[in-house]
């Protein structure tokens, strides 16, 4: 637009036509009345943007927009959404430009907001955001758009992320302009090699400003867009007072530069964007490397598989693969997705998905995970899941919620790191004004150090990075957190519950003895394995493996099923009943009480107790060290059960726990642990969800598909309970950590202020305080990945 054209429609303004209207705090000329009450609309409900957006288009011609490929669309649509329902979808997102929490309070602000947008969660450690929406309401690309309006990038997390350079090339600007900035300082302010003709003087500062303008405005642009970003949408982020005191040392020096005289602060303001860039790419870089478990995850899939067709196999992309494809899996290739084998036997490593070492024999018929590799055989694998279902991606996305959350010690942390950049700001004031009155001639250099040197980046990561490496170390030994407030929680709860059948004991049960209860005739008369495997098709619970039979597709009516107590059916007309003895005598079954050291089950038939089964499992791996490690270190060990007396208590004798209680239902269990809170439940998450949404930290043993229903604070992925002692030393630890890195922050920022404020420290070296003082936080929390058992 030319000076005289309206600027909001982009018409010539008549002669004589002097009419303004304020946008964005600038004065613009109008045509008329209309177009100044329009454009002062804009200004005073800020929609501003609406002018960034526009560009220098007149309002009465068509935005350049290319009409998109409704193919193409839908493709990236598929790529970036993630179904959860029919109602329901996902995002997750890498964003760029999300450097601290104060980031992530803006992005949580506004989206928020959005009307059609359900949750929320910001894991800035990774730099991840996942939102849920109805797709109903608003369209993914409305929600990236406003990701994009705040002055974000944001890309799918799923894709391989190859970061670009330039954060390294802004360092190395930074690098280099700070030594030869500092080169031409040392003839212009050493004794011995002092320039005293003042034309070279002159040169020497002019061939400063020339480099430290490139550093400034392409190396410090970082700090000044996040500061920006932050004011505009009135948040005070951490980059705040970075920004102000690059800017304030870079624009008086430019004046003193033209001006000839007073002394100008090139070296130091390249010096500290130097080592805030060189800070944060270091710290990025950890973060990337060692906190960054979802990618590690994803890489475990490889980018294509053999899928059979025919009579032979074609090479596709994981991203084409669909339910029921079958792919061909060669000894030592890795599986690409989850499945069910169709032919074939081979040995499976599944640690990085279970944290077990030993490798797992499996068969046809049984199922595979994507990224477990195949050691020895070959097998043919029928796709069950597609990608965004398996089970590496729901153990992603548990991790990437659980990092998401913010803990009760995060939040004060972020309250406090929001409120101290305020405080920062008013002791830069308060400095400003002390030296501009006593006239220490320090002023501009005390007051660029106070606002470096106590910039509060080290508090606000005090506590989320222990949190995420607590979180990568325990995936490592088999457990997933879901809750993160668990990980500080765990260590410091006294008294632990543990359920029996499907958690100390293994998931597969067996039959060892099944009794006639007095019902000769009729025991003769019924097919008992078919009807007690027919029945228990409904049940997830373990007793349910031990009924097995070639035909127990029959025909079950009115099938239930209670939980902790029993199953029910109707097969060819007959009710039957097969559960604990405490649930068919409630039933007004007259059961005998049958004296053995198993788990007790009985089959009644309209209202007859007919049979007894007596059943068995082994102790699961790890059980008995884990109690006694637990009473070791002052724990309390309940043992809570729905089995008889005799059972329980031969339970309790052979894993030494201090206390047991038998012929609990579950709401007998809940009300025994809420009778010792705060308190540790450890289940199988068949029955017990009651009782593990009453402990303060929950545990559940999930194997495999069951992992999407899993509602735990912590999930075991492996068949083992040895990775439960990991997990009280890993949480010790982490709360170490945390209180480590909480009281450095403080002491750091308490120490350093006076001594800013009396013009005692240089800026540069303020720089070097706050880069190395984020740092160390950060490589602090990172020794929680190294624990072991």
């Amino acid at each position: 637009m030319t000076n005289n054209s309206c600027f909001h429609c982009g018409e010539v303004i008549p002669e004589g036509v002097n009419i303004q209207a304020q946008v964005g705090g600038v004065a613009r000329d109008m045509c008329c009345i209309g177009c100044q009450a329009v454009a002062q609309f804009l200004d005073d409900h800020h929609h501003q943007q609406f002018y960034q957006y526009r560009a220098d288009e007149k309002p009465h011609q068509p935005v350049s927009v290319t009409p998109p490929d409704v193919e193409q669309m839908a493709r990236v649509a598929a790529d970036w959404v993630i179904p959860l329902s029919s109602d329901k979808a996902q995002c997750v997102w890498r964003v760029d430009g999300m450097y601290c929490s104060a980031c992530a309070w803006l992005i949580d602000k506004v989206l928020s907001q959005l009307s059609g947008v359900d949750e929320v969660h910001i894991n800035s450690v990774t730099h991840r955001v996942t939102v849920t929406f109805s797709p109903s309401v608003i369209e993914w690309a409305a929600i990236h758009r406003q990701l994009t309006q705040l002055g974000y990038q944001a890309k799918p997390a799923h894709q391989s992320t190859n970061d670009n350079n330039k954060p390294l090339k802004q360092l190395l600007v930074s690098g280099i302009g700070m030594m030869f900035i500092m080169t031409m300082s040392v003839p212009l302010y050493s004794e011995t090699m002092a320039v005293s003709e003042p034309v070279i003087r002159r040169f020497f500062v002019l061939l400063s400003l020339l480099v430290a303008t490139a550093v400034y405005f392409y190396a410090g642009q970082t700090f000044v867009k996040n500061a920006w970003r932050g004011l505009r949408n009135r948040h005070l982020g951490m980059d705040v007072p970075v920004a102000l005191s690059i800017s304030l040392a870079y624009f008086v020096s430019v004046y003193l530069s033209f001006k000839g005289q007073g002394h100008v602060y090139f070296d130091s303001m390249t010096m500290f964007i130097f080592f805030l860039l060189l800070g944060r790419y270091v710290e990025q870089r950890i973060k990337k490397q060692n906190l960054d478990v979802q990618t590690a995850l994803m890489d475990m899939v490889p980018i294509s598989a053999e899928r059979v067709v025919g009579t032979g196999t074609e090479t596709v992309p994981i991203g084409e693969l669909d339910k029921g494809d079958v792919l061909l899996i060669r000894s030592g290739e890795t599986v690409a997705a989850d499945g069910q084998i169709v032919s074939g036997q081979g040995h499976l490593n599944e640690s990085l998905l279970t944290g077990e070492s030993k490798a797992v024999n499996k068969d046809k018929g049984q199922a595979v995970y994507a990224g477990a590799q195949l050691i020895k055989g070959e097998l043919k694998v029928q796709v069950t899941k597609k990608r965004h279902e398996n089970l590496i991606a729901e153990m992603a996305q548990m991790i990437e919620k659980s990092q998401s959350q913010k803990p009760v010690q995060v939040m004060v942390a972020d309250r406090v790191a929001s409120y101290f950049v305020a405080t920062v700001l008013l002791l830069a004031l308060v400095t400003l004004l002390i030296h501009g009155f006593l006239q220490t001639g320090m002023t501009l250099q005390a007051l660029l150090a106070v606002l470096i040197a106590t910039c509060p980046c080290a508090l606000s990561l005090a506590t989320p990075t222990a949190m995420t490496a607590a979180g990568v170390n325990l995936v490592k030994h088999g457990l997933l957190i879901t809750q993160t407030k668990a990980i500080t929680d765990l260590h410091q709860i006294k008294h632990w519950f543990f359920d029996k059948t499907g958690t100390l004991t293994e998931n597969q049960m067996r039959v060892v003895k099944t009794i006639d209860c007095g019902r000769g005739d009729e025991f003769q008369k019924l097919d008992v394995p078919l009807i007690t495997a027919a029945l228990q098709q409904i049940s997830d619970h373990p007793i349910a493996s031990a009924f097995h039979h070639p035909s127990a597709g029959i025909k079950v009516e009115q099938a239930k099923e209670w939980p902790g107590q029993g199953v029910e059916g109707v097969i060819d007309g007959q009710k039957y009943h097969l559960g604990s003895r405490s649930w068919l005598a409630s039933l007004s079954c007259d059961v005998p009480d049958l004296d053995s050291a198993h788990t007790v089950v009985y089959l009644a038939s309209d209202g007859t107790v007919v049979a007894g089964f007596e059943l068995t499992a082994q102790w699961r791996e790890g059980a008995k060290d884990v109690i006694g490690q637990l009473n070791v270190s002052g724990k309390i060990c309940h043992l809570i059960s729905g089995d008889d007396r005799q059972a329980v208590a031969s339970c309790a004798e052979q894993l030494g726990f201090d206390q047991w209680h038998a012929k609990m239902t579950p709401s007998d269990k809940q009300s025994v642990l809420l009778q010792h809170q705060p308190a540790v439940m450890v289940g199988d998450g068949v029955n017990d969800a009651p009782v593990l949404a009453a402990a303060q930290v929950s545990i559940s043993l999930k194997q495999g598909a069951s992992l999407a229903h899993a509602a735990s604070d912590w999930v075991v992925l492996g068949g083992s309970l040895a990775p439960l002692s990991h997990a009280v030393q890993v949480s010790a630890k982490t709360q170490r950590i945390i209180k480590q890195n909480l009281a450095w922050a403080l002491l750091y920022n308490l120490s350093v202020t006076p001594l800013a404020m009396m013009g005692m420290l240089p800026p540069w070296l303020a720089a070097i305080g706050m880069s190395a003082s984020s740092l160390w936080v950060v490589l602090n929390s990172r020794r929680v990945v190294g624990v072991k058992s």
